[in-house]
């Protein structure tokens, strides 16, 4: 009588095994993927010079883009509270935040300048620059109320003798980003917001430029 028993035993150890290893099976199978992302430069409003107003093409360099060391990682970062970051392991950026940064403020500056002589660091310009830009970001993620902040200290320098020309403190923070599930429309804020600060800074560049014969 106890053979049936043992055998009846034996059955359902071995399928509840084979049942173990189809689950494994299928979780192994379908992977969380990992979704990259990138900034984009301004598509729209144009350029802040008047072609009748412009003589003569203004030349900028980003000398230097710096992040604070929480930035300089390849999961986007955001903030569950005013001390606590949090890093996406699932979203990240496609390429060097840094570097994309840099490109899109050098396409964004190209474009509201109305001037395609743009130098990044570490290629120098042939020639001195009317103006080299330095950049120290200090925040650029989304917080825990789910707005976007961008805080930034900026400096313009003469191209010449790299003199400080001006240097100011931008904090831009954007409205609140609903869907905050959706990394996708964080890096769109984002993207926007360095397109604000693009604008800030072209516009005090022509400021400069109309003071003189060059800043």
């Amino acid at each position: 009588m106890r053979q049936p028993f043992l055998n009846r035993q034996r059955v359902l150890v071995f399928a509840l095994m084979l049942t173990g290893s189809l689950l494994s099976g299928c979780i192994k199978a379908t992977p969380i993927p990992t979704r990259f992302y990138v900034l984009t430069p301004i598509d729209h409003g144009g350029s802040l010079v008047s072609k009748t107003e412009q003589k003569k093409p203004l030349s900028v360099e980003i000398t230097s883009l710096r992040l604070p060391q929480y930035l300089e990682k390849p999961q986007i970062v955001t903030r569950s509270s005013e001390n606590r970051l949090e890093l996406a392991e699932y979203h990240q950026w496609g390429g060097n935040l840094r570097k994309n940064m840099i490109r899109v403020l050098a396409q964004n500056l190209s474009l509201l300048l109305a001037t395609s002589d743009i130098s990044m660091a570490p290629f120098r310009p042939p020639t001195p620059p009317n103006v080299g830009v330095e950049l120290e970001v200090m925040q650029f993620e989304r917080n825990a109320g789910g707005q976007v902040r961008l805080s930034v200290q900026w400096r313009l320098l003469d191209g010449k003798d790299n003199q400080t020309l001006k240097i100011q403190m931008t904090d831009i923070v954007s409205p609140v980003v609903h869907t905050v599930t959706n990394f996708e429309d964080t890096v769109s804020v984002m993207s926007t917001l360095l397109g604000e600060l693009s604008h800030i800074i072209s516009t005090e560049i022509l400021h400069l430029a109309a003071q003189g014969p060059a800043p």
